[in-house]
C-alpha cells in the first residue's frame, strides 16, 4: 500500500425544516423577480441525470408563471434537494417524486420570508418545459434507489415500467417502516438495551452510530401548531418547542424517543392539562436531531426513553464529536436498505467520503482487514467504514482516516487486495475488487465522454 488518505471533516444531518430553509433561501438567491409578490412556489423534480425546477408567482391571488428548466449542474442546490429527499424516504412508503417549496413573503420592501414545502409521493410528475415525459427509466431509477413495498408503488409507475419490460424490486411488506409507526428506531432501542447492560466505550460507540441514521419521536406538545396552507399539520407559521428536561444541577436535556409508547409513558406522568389526552409528537431524522443538540447551546446532553427502562443519556461533548467527524450517511442507508445498486452509486459519489480505521506497523499507518474464517489464511479484504462511530464500535483504539470515496476506491484496487467490506457491524456488504475496477473505468468513461461533448 502505498499510501494513507487525509481525514477531513464535514457537517451533521440537517433537519427537514433547516433543508426547506436552505433551498428556499437559494430561490431567492439565484431568481430575480420584481418585488411586492406574495407568494412564490418552485417545483422541483429530479429526472434522468438532472434536477428541473418551475417557477410560479402569485401577486394579488394571480398566479404568474415564471422560469422553467434544468438546474445548472454543481449547483449547490442539488446536494440540499438530495439530502432532503433522501431524508423523507421511509422503507416501504418510499420519498417523493417531486416537490414544491413555497415562500411566503409579508412586509415589503423589506420583507419576511417564510418557507414550507409540500411533497408528491404518489402522483405523476409533471412535464416542466422540455425535459420530455417522466418515463420507465425514470420510475427504476427512483424506485431503485428508494425502493416501496407493491402495495405503496402507483399503479401508473407499475404500468409504465411493465410496458417497458422493466422489472421492478420490491419491499417485503413485513418490512414496512411506515406500518411500524410505534416503534421509530427498533436498531436504536436494542444498541441501548446493549449499553445498559454492559456500559463500555464500545457499547457507547454503538449506541451513536445507530443514532445518526433512522426516526426519532420528539414532543412538541407545548407547541402553538398552525396548520400550513397546503393542509400540512405543522405550518410555517407554528412557533415549535420541543421537550426538555431540567437537571438538578442546572444542565438541560432534550427528550428523545424510540417509541410512541415512551412517549406517552413521560407525558401521561407529567401532563397537567386535563384536556390534552395523548402528546403531539415529530417525527425527525435521528441524525438531525443529533445535530440539533450540538448546534444549539441550551442543551447539554440528550436522553433517550427518560421515563422507560432503559433511560440514556448522550452527553453534548460525545455528540459534537460524531458532529465533527466524517460521515457518509447515504452509504450506511444502502446498507440498511439492503439496496446494492444505491450502495454503488453512493460509494461512486465525488462528493462522498469513506473511512479507514488504521493501526501502526512497523512505522506505517496499515488500514485493518477482515479477518478470514480459515485462521491459517491470509487477511485479503479491507475495511471500510461509514463513520468514526462504526470505528470505535469494532475498536476504539484504532485510528480514523478518511478521504473522498473515490480515492478510497482506487487505493483499495491499487493495494492488490482480493475487495472492500464496507462496516465492520451488520449490516454489512463486500464489494470485490474486480468489480470496483469495472466502476471506475466505467465512471472514467462517462467523465471522459462528457467532457469531449463540452469541447
Amino acid at each position: 500500500m502505498t499510501s494513507t488518505p487525509h481525514a477531513e471533516q464535514n457537517s451533521g444531518t440537517r433537519s427537514e425544516r433547516e433543508l426547506v430553509a436552505e433551498i428556499g433561501r437559494w430561490v431567492l438567491s439565484v431568481l430575480r423577480t420584481e418585488s411586492g409578490w406574495d407568494s412564490m412556489r418552485v417545483d422541483f423534480k429530479p429526472q434522468g441525470d438532472r434536477v428541473y425546477l418551475r417557477v410560479a408567482e402569485n401577486r394579488d391571488g394571480t398566479a404568474i408563471p415564471g422560469a422553467a428548466g434544468p438546474i445548472k449542474q454543481g449547483s449547490p442546490v442539488l446536494d440540499s434537494l438530495e439530502e432532503l429527499q433522501r431524508s423523507c424516504y421511509l422503507k416501504g412508503r418510499g420519498t417523493w417524486f417531486s416537490t414544491s417549496v413555497t415562500i411566503a413573503a409579508k412586509g415589503w420592501p423589506d420583507p419576511e420570508y417564510r418557507f414550507a414545502a409540500r411533497y408528491n409521493y404518489h402522483d405523476l410528475p409533471p412535464q416542466f418545459s422540455n425535459e420530455g415525459r417522466y418515463g420507465a427509466q425514470d420510475i427504476a431509477t427512483h424506485l431503485g434507489t428508494y425502493p416501496r413495498t407493491v402495495a405503496r408503488t402507483p399503479e401508473w409507475a407499475i404500468g409504465i415500467t411493465g410496458e417497458q419490460g422493466i422489472d421492478l424490486e420490491f419491499v417485503d411488506p413485513a418490512e414496512d417502516q411506515s406500518a411500524q409507526a410505534d416503534d421509530a428506531h427498533p436498531r436504536l432501542r436494542a444498541a441501548i438495551a446493549q449499553y445498559v447492560a454492559n456500559p463500555v466505550d464500545q457499547a457507547m460507540a454503538n449506541v451513536l452510530r445507530e443514532a445518526m441514521t433512522g426516526m426519532v419521536l420528539l414532543d412538541i406538545t407545548g407547541s402553538d401548531l398552525v396548520p400550513g396552507e397546503d393542509g400540512q399539520p405543522v405550518g410555517p407559521e407554528s412557533n415549535i418547542r420541543v421537550q426538555a428536561l431540567g437537571q438538578k444541577d442546572g444542565t438541560r436535556a432534550l427528550a428523545v424517543y424510540t417509541t410512541t409508547e415512551e412517549a406517552r409513558t413521560v407525558f401521561r406522568e407529567n401532563n397537567k392539562d386535563s384536556e390534552k389526552t395523548e402528546p403531539v409528537l415529530f417525527r425527525q431524522p435521528s441524525g438531525a436531531v443529533l445535530n440539533m443538540v450540538a448546534t444549539d447551546p441550551q442543551y447539554d446532553e440528550l436522553v433517550y426513553d427518560p421515563g422507560g427502562e432503559n433511560p440514556m443519556r448522550i452527553k453534548r461533548e460525545q455528540i459534537e464529536w460524531v458532529n465533527r467527524t466524517p460521515q457518509n450517511r447515504p452509504v450506511k442507508e444502502a446498507l440498511l436498505d439492503n439496496n446494492m445498486s444505491g450502495l454503488l452509486a453512493a460509494v461512486l459519489n465525488p462528493n462522498g467520503q469513506l473511512l479507514f480505521g488504521t493501526r501502526d506497523q512497523d512505522g506505517k499507518s496499515m488500514p485493518v482487514m477482515v479477518q478470514p474464517e480459515d485462521p491459517n489464511a491470509a487477511p485479503d479484504t479491507i475495511m471500510v467504514f461509514t463513520s468514526a462511530a462504526e470505528i470505535a464500535a469494532l475498536d476504539t483504539s484504532l485510528q480514523v482516516r478518511a478521504a473522498p470515496s473515490r480515492e478510497v476506491l482506487k487505493f483499495v484496487v491499487d493495494s492488490g487486495a482480493a475487495g472492500m467490506c464496507v462496516n465492520a457491524l451488520p449490516p454489512v456488504a463486500t464489494i470485490p475488487t474486480q468489480q470496483l475496477r469495472e466502476l471506475l473505468d466505467l465512471v472514467a468513461q462517462q467523465e471522459n465522454q462528457q467532457q469531449d461533448e463540452q469541447h
